[in-house]
C-alpha cells in the first residue's frame, strides 16, 4: 500500500469517526510514520532546481477567482442544514454506505472514493484509491460516476482559483515527485513543475500561484523539518520561501493573497497569517498558545479571518480582534478533518464529547458566526465529515 493509499484509508476511517484523539492530519504524522531522507541531500538537490522567481512573488495575471459567498447580515445564527458538502458514513472501516450530501442532493459514494476538495460544475473534485493501487484525481458526478483526471499514483489535489484546472501531486521514483496541472473540461495536462527531489505533502492554490510543503528530515528521531515553496504554472522555476520555525500547517484561500501558516518552538505553537512581499513572508497577524496538540490554520475564503479550533477562537487579521466561539464548554472540536467556512463570516465545526468514546462516536455540527461568536446546533449525527465547498 502506497503512502497516498494509506492516507486515503485513514481519511475514510475518519469519516466513520474512528480517528483516535491523538491522530494527526495528512502530512503531519509522527516522524516514524513517514519515509525520511537526509536533509542535507534533499537541501542540496533542492538548491539545484528551487530558486527565487519573481513570477511567483508578484501576481501579474488578472484575478479570475470564483467570488466567495458574502454570508448573512449580523444577527441570530441559523440552525439550517450545512451549506457546504458533507459526508456521512454508516460503515466503520469501509466506504460502503457512505453518502455525499450537498443541499438537496445526496450521492452514494463509490468504493475507494474519499475526500472532496471543492465543487466543479455540477460535480465534486475528489480522489479514488482502487484496491489494486494507483490513486487518481477525478470528478464525482451527481449520478455517482467517477471521471478520472490526470496521472495515476498521486498524493493530493488543489483547485485553481477559477476552478477550471486542478493541481495534482504526482509520484515519481523513490521520494521524488512533481506537480501536474490538468484542465478539468478537456482532461488535458497543461503544465508540470520541475522534478522535485522530495515529493510535496501539502498543497494549495491562490492568486499568487501554487503553494506546497516539503517534509525535510535528517534524523528520524528528531521532529520533522518543513520547507515552504511556491510555483506558478508554466514556469520552469520553483520558489523556496524563507519562513523560520515553519511547522507544516498551510491554509491557502483561493480568492485571497493571504495565507495561514503554523510555527513551533517547543510546545509553543502559533497560527500566523500574512502575504508574500519582496520574497519574504510578511506577517500580518499571529496567535500563539501552549498546547500539546498540533494546530491547523483554518481561514475564511476571503483571507480576513483565521480560526484556532483548539481554543474555539476566531481572529480578525486586520484588527487583531479575538472572538470566542460560544460552543459548549465540554465539547471537543474535531481539528482534523478541519472546520470549514460556509461563507466569509460563518464557519462549521464538528464537536464530540470529550475523551475516548465507544463507536460510533456521537457528533454535533455547529455553525458559528466569527463576528459575534454566536453558535447554533445544526446536525446531530455520527460518521460525519465536512468537505470543501
Amino acid at each position: 500500500m502506497t503512502d497516498t493509499e494509506t492516507r486515503l484509508r485513514d481519511y475514510l476511517q475518519a469519516q466513520a469517526a474512528t480517528v483516535p484523539d491523538d491522530a494527526q492530519g495528512p502530512g503531519l504524522e509522527p516522524p516514524g510514520r513517514r519515509h525520511h531522507w537526509p536533509v542535507l541531500v534533499a537541501a542540496a538537490a533542492i538548491a539545484l532546481v528551487l530558486v527565487l522567481t519573481v513570477s511567483f512573488l508578484t501576481r501579474t495575471a488578472p484575478d479570475r477567482s470564483v467570488p466567495v459567498p458574502a454570508g448573512p447580515p449580523p444577527g441570530p445564527v441559523s440552525g439550517a442544514a450545512p451549506e457546504v458538502p458533507y459526508t456521512l458514513t454508516s460503515g466503520r472501516l469501509r466506504t460502503d454506505g457512505s453518502t455525499l450530501h450537498d443541499g438537496d442532493r445526496t450521492v452514494r459514494i463509490p468504493p475507494g472514493v474519499g475526500g472532496f476538495f471543492g465543487r466543479v460544475g455540477d460535480g465534486w473534485l475528489t480522489m479514488k484509491s482502487p484496491a489494486g493501487g494507483g490513486s487518481r484525481a477525478g470528478i464525482l458526478t451527481p449520478d455517482g460516476t467517477f471521471r478520472a483526471l490526470g496521472p495515476e499514483r498521486i498524493e493530493l489535489v488543489a483547485l485553481s482559483p477559477d476552478r477550471r484546472q486542478v493541481a495534482i501531486i504526482h509520484y515519481l521514483d523513490g521520494p521524488k515527485g512533481e506537480i501536474v496541472v490538468v484542465d478539468i473540461d478537456s482532461g488535458r495536462q497543461v503544465s508540470r513543475s520541475p522534478e522535485l527531489p522530495t515529493r510535496p505533502s501539502q498543497l494549495g492554490w491562490n492568486r499568487n500561484g501554487i503553494w506546497f510543503r516539503v517534509d525535510e528530515v535528517g534524523d528520524p528521531s528528531k521532529p520533522t523539518q518543513y520547507g515552504l515553496y511556491g510555483w506558478r504554472p508554466k514556469s520552469h522555476e520553483v520558489t523556496r520561501i524563507d519562513f523560520p520555525g515553519y511547522d507544516g500547517g498551510l491554509a491557502v484561500p483561493a480568492a485571497s493573497d493571504v495565507v495561514g501558516l503554523t510555527t513551533r518552538r517547543g510546545n509553543n505553537r502559533c497560527l500566523k497569517a500574512g502575504v508574500l512581499r519582496d520574497g519574504k513572508f510578511d506577517e500580518q497577524r499571529q496567535y500563539c498558545d501552549v498546547a500539546a496538540a498540533a494546530s491547523y490554520p483554518v481561514m475564511s475564503p476571503d483571507g480576513r479571518t483565521i480560526v484556532s479550533s483548539d481554543v474555539k477562537l476566531a481572529i480578525d487579521i486586520a484588527s487583531g480582534k479575538r472572538t470566542k466561539l460560544r460552543l459548549p464548554a465540554n465539547a471537543e472540536v474535531t481539528s482534523w478533518p478541519e472546520p470549514v467556512f460556509e461563507n466569509v463570516s460563518q464557519v462549521l465545526l464538528i464537536t464530540r464529547p470529550p475523551g475516548n468514546q465507544r463507536l460510533p462516536v456521537q457528533q454535533q455540527i455547529y455553525r458559528c458566526d466569527v463576528r459575534s461568536g454566536e453558535c447554533a446546533a445544526v446536525l446531530k449525527t455520527t460518521g460525519a465529515t465536512l468537505q470543501q465547498p
